[in-house]
């Protein structure tokens, strides 16, 4: 597992001071403390609101519109409250487009999948509970991971890894699995050549925007088995641990339409323009997958 006193996901999130703090764990104090942070911040974020419920999706994402944030005693509301401060437009944009979809949606009940969401809205949620930036400066990573090829990607490039690729978690249900992670726990990832890897936060924000707007079905997203970043957890340091094949999985050679097509994108610092787009479907892996992207899962 990773060093007790390092949490080196939270990397945007103001490393471990981003830890959730089990003393929190009643009374509000996941809100407060929330709130106490959203007053320190330059940006526009609704208020956090204390709340006891398991609200459905999307009388979640309305109560958001209305400027509040439903915030339950729980370490997965505490990490929601995370990339809402860090990135409050991407979680805004995330909300207009759920209620708007929906709205849309509504006299469309054949074109929805089994649990009541558009194809659309099942990106976003995965996206926003499981979802991750790959950010690389060189387009054969962004190719190795489109193409699973687990040894180029993660074990031939343990040594320079740090210079030549990152991972940013947005999904915050997978933020609040990592302390628990598990060889099967995978991010739902976007690869996006950049470059340079020494970006900030507002320019992290407006990559993401703009990748967001791109959504249109799951199969949009990459998987990577987060176990598996170097420099994140001690056990991908033993022998053998990329060779499992039921987490480390050849690409499906299954065709899929293009809304489905695995998204891959180019940024010049301004202007997301697409890279390569691999027509296949994303596929089952065993283990927890999507921390918590059921419709009542919400928040």
């Amino acid at each position: 597992m990773a060093d007790s006193a390092v949490s080196p996901w939270l990397w945007p999130y103001g490393e471990n001071r981003a830890r959730f703090d089990p003393r929190l764990d009643h009374e509000g104090g996941v809100s407060r403390r929330l709130n106490d942070l959203r007053g320190e911040t330059v940006e526009t974020i609704p208020v956090f609101v204390h709340s006891t419920e398991s609200l459905g999706a999307l009388e979640y994402e309305r109560l958001v519109q209305t400027g509040q944030i439903p915030t339950r005693d729980l370490s997965h509301d505490w990490y929601n409250g995370q990339v809402w401060l860090a990135f409050p437009k991407v979680k805004q944009l995330i909300n207009a487009l759920h209620v708007q979809d929906a709205c849309c949606s509504a006299d469309q009940n054949g074109s929805l999948s089994g649990n009541g969401r558009s194809r659309l809205r099942d990106a976003l949620t995965l996206f926003d509970e499981s979802g991750a930036l790959f950010l690389t400066t060189e387009w054969s990573l962004c190719s190795a991971l489109l193409q699973h090829d687990w040894k180029t990607l993660l074990l031939d490039q343990r040594k320079s890894w740090s210079t030549r690729a990152r991972v940013l978690l947005l999904g915050h249900g997978l933020l609040d699995s990592m302390s628990k992670a598990h060889k099967g726990l995978c991010a739902k990832v976007v690869p996006v050549q950049v470059p340079s890897l020494d970006m900030e936060l507002p320019e992290l924000q407006r990559l993401m925007l703009q990748v967001v707007e791109q959504l249109r079905a799951p199969g949009n997203l990459s998987p990577l088995p987060v176990m598996g970043v170097p420099g994140w957890f001690r056990d991908s340091e033993q022998t053998g641990f990329y060779e499992d094949s039921a987490v480390y999985r050849a690409k499906p050679t299954r065709r899929v339409s293009s809304s489905d097509e695995r998204l891959a994108f180019v940024w010049d610092g301004a202007t997301l323009a697409f890279g390569k787009c691999v027509g296949q479907s994303l596929p089952e892996f065993q283990g927890e997958e999507s921390p918590d992207s059921s419709e009542h899962g919400a928040g």
